[in-house]
């Protein structure tokens, strides 16, 4: 694991953890990812290992979102992998990881943690991406990929409107 350490020395001591334990929690769940991992689940479930613990409400841990959210503009779909790309746009690239976390967040209310945990692994031991995501969200959530985007649609009206 590289942090920079430029980087990483501006930020206050709840910034620091929520990067160390985001980036660690890469490193300990490799062997459970694969190219059929899409990043908002690697990225979600990271941050979700980071933010678990933290006091802190979801408007003040999903600032974009929430303000987008707030201004009508709820997202249609799960963040796709382009939208976790460096570009010009910040404020995308927040709102990436921002629902990739609440994603995550949503399986382990709705469902459990340990279902979150068993679905990231059951979409990770799958070799290739198609399929992936909807096998195992019949298989570990009973869910459908048209199901489970409304919910997390809703879910984001309810937690960051």
């Amino acid at each position: 694991m590289i942090v920079n350490p430029q980087a990483y020395g501006m930020l206050g001591e709840f910034g620091q953890r929520v990067v160390l334990t985001h980036e660690t929690t890469h490193v300990a769940t490799r062997a459970d990812t694969s190219a059929a991992t899409p990043v908002w689940l690697s990225e979600g479930f990271a941050d979700f290992a980071a933010y678990r613990r933290e006091a802190r409400s979801a408007p003040e841990l999903a600032p974009e979102l929430t303000d987008a959210v707030r201004r009508g503009e709820l997202p249609a779909r799960l963040p796709e992998d382009g939208d976790f790309g460096f570009g010009e746009d910040a404020d995308e690239l927040a709102r990436a990881y921002e629902g990739g976390w609440l994603a995550c967040e949503l399986i382990a209310e709705e469902w459990g943690e340990q279902e979150l945990v068993d679905f990231y692994r059951a979409v990770g031991s799958r070799s290739t991406r198609d399929g992936a995501v909807e096998h195992a969200l019949q298989s570990v959530l009973g869910t459908t990929p048209q199901d489970f985007t409304a919910r997390w649609r809703e879910y984001l009206r309810d937690r960051l409107g």
